[in-house]
Order: C-alpha cells, then structure tokens, then sequence
C-alpha cells in the first residue's frame, strides 16, 4: 500500500500467527460455479476492460465467518502522493472476488496471475498495486486476476474515510533500522490478516477449478502482492492444501507472518523491497530469502537502496522502477511466460 509519513508516500501499508503445514479441505470453501459468480451487487466495480468479476465463495458469495456483516463494499477516488490522478482505493469487502483481466487472442500463454493489493488489511489500493499489475501481464500472455479480499471495517462516509487515511500514518508502527521481522499489527488487523489469507488460497482454489474453461494451466498459478497483500501471498505459501498451492510466488515489500519453517512443497519466491521502507523491514524479506536458501528452494531477492514503500507499478524515477522487469525475467527463466510444454 502506498503511505505518507517522513519520506514515505501516502496510502500504502502492510502490518500482521502463522503455521507452516497444509490447509485441510472444508466444503465450506467449494468453488461456486462460474454462472453463480458472475451475479455480483452493483455496488462492485467492473473495470471496462475487464473479461469478468467472479465472486469465490458459493451461494451468496459472502465467505464463512462473514454472514453477519451489514456493511458493504465501497469504492471511492483518493489523492496521490507525487501525482495529480487520484487512484482508486476499495474498503469494506465482505463478498472477496477476482477481476479477470485476458490477453489478446491467440497471446496467452496459459500461465495465470492472482494480484494482491496492499492496504494495511484495511482497505485495498487497485489501481498501482492491482489492475495496472494485472494489464502489464496480459501483454506478455498471462491472464491475471486482482484479488478482493476481505479487509477490517472502515468508515463508510468518504470523508471520515480520508481522514483516518491521513491519519494511518501517525499510528501505524514504523520499523527500526536494522529491524528483522515483518511487521505486527493491532488485535483488529491480525484478525482482518487471518481472512485476507484465507481469501488468498481460496483465490488459487477457484482459478485452479475453473482453469480448463478459461485455457489456463492447472500448473503455473502464481500469486503476487504488495505490503499487505504480500502477507496473503506468504499466508498461501505457507499453509495449503493441494488446490490452494501456488506454483510461483511474489512478494512486493511483504507483511508477512513467518519465515519458518518453509514447507516441503514450497514453491519457487520472487522478493523485492527498498531499503529505505519504513513500514516492512527490508531485513524481514532477507530473512524469507534466508529461509529458502537454507531449504534449497528457488528464489531471488532484490534489495533497492531508494523507493520507499508502496512504489508498486508507479515510476518515480527510482531504482525500484525496474522490479517488474525483473520479476518478468525471473518468471521467463523459468518458463512461465512460454506456452506450456514450450520450453
């Protein structure tokens, strides 16, 4: 998420017990089927070129735990640090969903994308760390999806909402130079992170049933995300079931829980941070790194000694301006961006 405090930029964050292991299925969490999904309330914006909105949960769309929620999702234009655009910011998810975004015909490669906006677990930042994430992939052959997921209860007036915005960074904690561990946030947030995980794996779930219909490879799902939405990505890879495991993972200045134990099944982890983010110590995404060498598992890391927090897709004339063209080169090397079985 993007944040403004000292040498931050404004509205992106990501504070939040993890288990390594497996997820057990729960026919709670059945994938619904693609016409059910496709029935969402108005109030859940459709981007214009978007191939489609799913909803992930059956029945109503609403996920268990979250029946008794009386607000809804709202979203609403909010300034920008360093640009005269506002961005679109999401709050008060209760029905997480997936907004698909396709190739052009005869361009896919099979290989699909989950992205997961930062937020600090309390709203969610679509546009640099979401849709513009998911266009830049399709022109490389991916069909990439942007993750709604459930996030804590914010103000439902806009006004109210700008406030507390501005005010974030005030009682956000801020991390030591030299700190090592991922940030921790308050009761409120850890619980918001436990649905966000949750809503992440089911994510993987739902694109994995519903990747023959769609032409995708049941086997080069990979989920990436920023801050918050990082700690969603680390949650899925470090606690599934077989529908829920991600074949490559990415995680963009990450919130995470834990580093360890890596599970046995960890798929190859694609990291990059600044070294200037005072919001997630860039020491905690060494330490993932750490954990992955150690276990003899495939991942790269990237370190930038200037971007602050938050920089997503956005150019700034920053060393992290280029993140995404090696995250691209990362994923080449391995194959995903080459139709499958094309070497």
């Amino acid at each position: 998420m993007d944040s403004t405090r000292g040498d931050s930029h404004p509205f992106d964050t990501g504070p939040a017990k993890h288990s390594s292991g497996h997820a057990g299925s729960d026919s709670r969490f059945e994938i619904p089927d693609r016409m059910s999904a496709q029935h969402l309330p108005s109030y859940i914006e459709r981007p214009p070129d978007a191939a489609g909105v799913f909803a992930m949960y059956p029945g109503n769309g609403v996920p268990p735990g979250s029946e008794k929620w009386t607000w809804h999702e709202q979203t609403m234009q909010v300034p920008m640090f360093g640009s005269t655009a506002p961005t679109t910011m999401v709050r008060n998810v209760v029905i997480p969903t997936l907004t698909m975004f396709k190739p052009a015909a005869g361009t896919a490669n099979s290989t699909s994308l989950i992205v997961a906006p930062g937020g600090a677990f309390r709203f969610l930042m679509m546009d640099s760390e979401g849709y513009d994430m998911a266009r830049w992939f399709t022109q490389l052959g991916v069909t990439a999806f942007v993750l709604r997921y459930r996030v804590a209860q914010m103000p439902e007036d806009d006004t109210e909402m700008l406030a507390f915005m501005h005010n974030l960074m005030n009682v956000l904690p801020l991390q030591r130079r030299g700190e090592e561990k991922p940030p921790v946030g308050d009761e409120a947030t850890e619980e918001a992170r436990t649905w966000a995980e949750e809503d992440g794996r089911q994510a993987i779930r739902f694109v994995r049933q519903h990747a023959s219909e769609w032409g995708l490879d049941p086997n080069r799902i990979g989920i990436a995300g920023f801050s918050a939405g990082g700690g969603i990505v680390m949650g899925a890879v470090m606690q599934h079931d077989a529908q829920s495991r991600p074949d490559f993972a990415a995680g963009i200045y990450p919130g995470y829980r834990t580093a360890t134990p890596v599970p046995a099944d960890a798929p190859p982890l694609f990291l990059a941070i600044a070294d200037d983010d005072i919001l997630v110590a860039p020491i905690s995404a060494a330490r993932l790194y750490e954990a992955w060498h150690k276990a003899d598992k495939p991942v790269e890391l990237h370190i930038f000694a200037k971007g602050y927090h938050g920089f997503g897709m956005k150019k700034q004339n920053f060393l992290t301006d280029s993140w995404i063209d090696l995250f691209k080169n990362w994923l080449a090397a391995q194959g995903y961006l080459s139709p499958a079985g094309g070497g």
